[in-house]
């Protein structure tokens, strides 16, 4: 896309004062002020990095709601109201309260070290920037020409450097004006786009009738499958640093219940410029582009430039939250504890573990160049692995005896890992048509249920009558 040289400062100042809000502070050198802020978040600051760090995927957004209208609400907005809200009125108190620093911690406390180690190793692969990396390459690509490697590396030099000085302090200084970008981004082109298609109905008779209908055309089995999905709500490592960050258990409950307001406005806002884009590019070939082109369609110089800057902040804003994640989790979370390193600054090797995690990243953003197989493996072998684990240590009334959890720590990624490899091998095609999440997560659950059931035995049998 040839930008106007007006949109293409307004992109270039962008980083530039995203570097300048990055670089501002320096953050102390203790573990918990670089990845927790001391736990002083406020609740404006929770609510602002919470809800631009959930929608890295904006090219995803804009292919699905092209594609198939207004089921993109339904689909990628109403599952993650359900678990966001189903975690501020069930576990965030329990979060906060636990005092716990990442997930990897919360699960040392309850369930032993070697927990602790297999969650780290699961949090490292979940939480990888490498999706967001691979998008921010493309849309450098898109915009500017680069070759995908040098894009990367482009997007890595401008998303994370800030961090290595300012920790998630840095981190939430940019979310902050990012979230303001993204709505006046996404808000200017919903009136430019109300003005261009004239009314309602006028739009409704550009579009085909599925677009307007709650299924878009799906089946039910497979709108269920999302609401699966969306449980990485749960565990979803940025959230739950955020939640350990903020300054008491009421300011995460009343920020995680304001950020599903915001989701709520933001996804009205994305499917409706999804609308656009399909009335009004109908022979679009790429729908991943859609917000692109409809942007070059319609918005005039400077405007465009302005709403670039929505979709560019989308996807900083969780690439640079991502590396942290990762980076702690391996320098804190693993290299801290191993007996070689414990004299080591746990921030230094947090800082070192954000170099191995973006070289990670790199690699697997390389070998695998599609934002949505990333996602799709990631979430499908791990999650199996997490959910139970981190869901029964903040309900002690559903904790079961170590071992059954580990098991299932082991064995659910296990089994979802080998029936995803069979499928590989068998051109895609998954035994009886399941996908590899469902056995992960039915061993997890098996192993968690004998436990639950032999720890009601034993309750019973120590129940004396006289």
């Amino acid at each position: 896309m040839n930008l106007h040289p007006l949109d293409t400062a307004i992109i270039v100042v962008y980083f530039i004062l995203i570097w300048v809000l990055g670089f501002w502070k320096k953050s102390d050198t203790k573990i918990g002020v670089y990845i927790l802020m001391g736990r002083r978040l406020s609740l404006p600051a929770f609510v602002m990095t919470l809800v631009s760090t959930w929608y890295g995927g904006i090219l995803g957004v804009s292919e699905f709601s092209f594609s198939y209208g207004i089921s993109n609400w339904i689909i990628f907005g109403v599952p993650y109201y359900v678990f966001g809200l189903a975690f501020a009125f069930f576990l965030a108190q329990r979060a906060r309260l636990s005092q716990a620093e990442t997930i990897p911690g919360l699960l040392r406390q309850n369930y032993g070290e070697t927990s602790g180690k297999i969650g780290a190793l699961w949090v490292f692969l979940l939480a990888s920037p490498a999706p967001y990396l691979l998008t921010v390459a493309f849309l450098l690509q898109f915009f500017f020409g680069f070759g995908l490697i040098t894009a990367m590396i482009l997007g890595l030099v401008f998303s994370t450097l800030y961090i290595l000085r300012g920790g998630l302090g840095a981190v939430v200084r940019t979310d902050m004006f990012q979230f303001l970008l993204m709505y006046l981004g996404f808000v200017t082109m919903a009136v430019i786009g109300w003005c261009t298609v004239g009314s309602f109905s006028q739009l409704k008779a550009m579009l085909p009738p599925e677009h307007l209908t709650l299924t878009g055309g799906h089946s039910f089995a497979y709108i269920l499958v999302w609401f699966f999905i969306a449980m990485w709500t749960l565990v979803d490592p940025g959230f739950h640093q955020r939640v350990y960050a903020t300054q008491d258990h009421k300011t995460a409950r009343k920020g995680i219940i304001l950020a599903v307001a915001c989701w709520f406005v933001f996804d009205l806002l994305t499917t409706w410029t999804g609308l656009l884009a399909r009335a009004l590019l109908p022979d679009l070939s790429n729908p991943a582009q859609a917000f692109l082109e409809l942007s070059a369609h319609i918005l005039p110089v400077g405007i465009q430039g302005l709403f670039l800057l929505g979709i560019f902040a989308t996807v900083m804003s969780t690439l640079d939250s991502t590396t942290l994640v990762t980076a702690q989790t391996l320098g804190y979370d693993i290299l801290a504890r191993l007996k070689r390193f414990g004299s080591h600054n746990p921030v230094h090797l947090t800082q070192i573990g954000m170099g191995l995690s973006l070289g990670l990243a790199f690699v697997m953003a390389v070998f695998m160049p599609s934002v949505v197989n990333l996602w799709y493996t990631l979430g499908t072998l791990i999650l199996p692995g997490l959910l139970l684990p981190v869901i029964t240590s903040l309900v002690p009334a559903f904790s079961v005896e170590k071992r059954y959890i580990l098991s299932g720590m082991v064995l659910g990624p296990l089994v979802a890992g080998v029936w995803f490899s069979f499928a590989k091998v068998d051109s895609w095609q998954y035994l009886w048509q399941l996908e590899p999440f469902y056995p992960g997560i039915f061993i997890s659950l098996l192993l968690w249920g004998i436990g639950m059931l032999n720890g009601h035995f034993k309750h019973t049998k120590s129940i004396h009558y006289n």
